[in-house]
């Protein structure tokens, strides 16, 4: 992802990069409790991503028990 997405919806950022279909599906995931962040679940839709959660300039994403991706800054 770029600089400029930090600070932004997490939501917003999973469905550009394709990780969620669309918006709806992401929010679905999360009301369900099926997103994590690093080892944090996320519970709040507008869950906003910040700087301080990439360690050594990644942070891990986990969609439901298997899916796993790695948001990198770019």
């Amino acid at each position: 992802i770029s600089r400029e997405m930090i600070g932004t919806k997490l939501v917003d950022i999973l469905a550009v990069t394709g990780v969620f279909s669309s918006k709806g599906e992401g929010r679905r995931l999360i009301q369900g409790g099926g997103l994590y962040v690093g080892d944090a679940k996320v519970t709040d839709p507008d869950f906003l991503l910040s700087a301080d959660q990439f360690d050594g300039g990644g942070v891990l994403i986990r969609k439901g028990k298997k899916s796993y991706h790695r948001l990198v800054i770019e």
